[in-house]
């Protein structure tokens, strides 16, 4: 619009300038003062058609532009400030965890546990006619052994440890076959992974890997069992899962642990069980199972320190179809239960 009032202008100019020659042409003179109204004249147009003419300015003229430019500025803040919600694969929330660092939180560990387990033999003596005020086996008591921690933890919660724990004792018949003495042994050594997770207000532990493990009988008098030693030896998975909630109260927490393995080695037979001949058993299985409930207490000792004593009952169960007498009712499997002190030291 202002572009042709600019043409008209300039035309209107040109105009001027012709009609000035040609009166100059005609009459042959000019006189100053007529030269000077014309000059005035154009720079007057001039002047009037330069203000129509205004810098060009970079800015949308389109308000509804400008609107959903706006609108998608918010949308963008609001995604950026929005929580990241975890898919439900649970391989990926895993891999998220593990990326996620915990500054400080690793490191090397110990801890040294002392158990008070009470062996039961199972078996029912009664059949063998002794009356039905014999119930049991042994007259079996609480004894002290020890087990042996020692393992290392990534900030992420992976890990590896070792575990070490072995039991040996001897215990008197129940009468009439006291004052003979059956003697017990059992050991376990383990080798394995370790995850640790938080999860809402539980803190899950994960394990996996290899239990050697061994089982010992021994009877140095004939009784109901015969006089020598029956063996298991073998080695086999075990996988542990334990979780720990905070009571509330500073450092003081809930736990509890269960743990299977499963074992294939050899059953040595030295006479001990006279329904079996005085030999080995090739790839036999012994199944163990095992759990702990108790409370734990943390305590930081300065910087790096942290201590963490710990009280449970623990139970476990050897078992083997293979050595249990079911034809005297004998049995030979074992259960072990008991209080335990643990004492931890991280690094």
């Amino acid at each position: 619009m202002r572009l042709p009032k600019l043409i008209n202008s300039c035309a209107a100019f040109l105009l001027s300038v012709s009609c000035c020659l040609a009166q100059e042409s005609a009459s042959g003179m000019a006189t100053l003062d007529s030269d000077d109204s014309g000059i005035a004249t154009v720079a007057s147009a001039l002047e009037s058609e330069s203000s129509f003419v205004t810098p060009v300015v970079a800015q949308s003229t389109d308000p509804d532009l400008d609107a959903r430019i706006r609108k998608l500025e918010a949308e963008i803040e609001t995604l950026r400030n929005r929580p990241v919600v975890a898919p439900s694969d649970p391989l990926w929330q895993l891999d998220r965890r593990l990326e996620s660092q915990d500054d400080g939180t690793g490191g090397l560990f110990g801890s040294v546990e002392v158990l008070f387990l009470r062996p039961h033999v199972s078996g029912a003596p009664s059949s063998f006619g002794l009356g039905p005020t014999v119930s049991r086996t042994i007259d079996s008591d609480y004894t002290a052994n020890v087990r042996y921690v020692l393992g290392y933890m990534t900030d992420s919660g992976l890990g590896i440890r070792g575990r070490y724990w072995s039991f040996d004792d001897q215990y008197q018949y129940v009468p009439p076959f006291a004052p003979a003495e059956l003697g017990i042994a059992a050991e376990a050594a383990d080798l394995e992974a370790v995850l640790n997770q938080r999860l809402r207000h539980f803190d899950l532990e994960i394990s996996g890997g290899l239990r050697y493990g061994k089982l010992q009988y021994s009877n140095p008098s004939a009784t109901l069992l015969g006089v020598g030693q029956l063996t298991f030896e073998g080695i086999g998975p075990t996988l542990g899962i334990g979780a720990k909630r905070d009571l509330g109260v500073q450092g003081l927490s809930l736990f509890g642990n269960l743990r299977g393995s499963m074992l294939v080695g050899d059953v040595r037979n030295g006479a001990l069980l006279p329904f079996m001949p005085a030999t080995t058993f090739e790839e036999e299985i012994m199944m163990i199972g095992e759990n702990q409930l108790g409370v734990s207490w943390k305590h930081d000792l300065g910087q790096h320190y942290q201590l963490e004593l710990r009280t449970a009952w623990e139970t476990q169960y050897w078992s083997s179809n293979t050595i249990s007498d079911d034809v005297y009712g004998i049995g030979s499997n074992l259960a072990l239960t008991g209080p335990s002190i643990a004492v931890e030291l991280k690094y």
